[in-house]
């Protein structure tokens, strides 16, 4: 097979697929990446997932480079990696818990790169606040 498979084709072949088997996978993936173990600890209801996505967070509001992310923001941003993570968290019921670490790196983000009108900071600021995006 020449081609890649689609989602709908993939989806198809991981739906036939043995529960461990795919549990085997998703390990291997996690072992590799560390927001999917975060996001697969949050979903089993583990606690340590919220302090695990405060240490990334924080890192990557550290590491973030905020002219270099604006060049290109589809090409796998660390930090809206991690935002995307909270909001996961606080969809497996961590509301409080990821509200105080948005907060956190709201603090963090300022102090490091100032108030500025990028999508980073609101984003924060939505999470840290409890609101709604527009």
């Amino acid at each position: 097979m020449d081609t890649p498979l689609d989602d709908a084709a993939l989806t198809a072949f991981l739906e036939g697929q043995d529960s461990a088997w795919l549990a085997e996978q998703l390990m291997l993936i996690a072992d590799e990446d560390p927001i999917t173990r975060i996001r697969l600890s949050g979903a089993a209801g583990a606690e340590s997932a919220v302090e695990e996505a405060r240490a990334l967070v924080l890192s990557r509001v550290t590491a973030h480079v905020p002219h270099e992310s604006e060049e290109d923001p589809d090409d796998g941003d660390p930090l809206h990696r991690v935002l995307d993570l909270l909001d996961d968290l606080i969809d497996y019921g961590f509301d409080d818990e990821i509200g105080d670490v948005a907060d956190e790196a709201r603090e963090a983000y300022v102090t490091r790169h100032g108030e500025d009108d990028g999508e980073h900071l609101a984003r924060l600021h939505v999470l840290a606040d409890g609101e709604d995006e527009d």
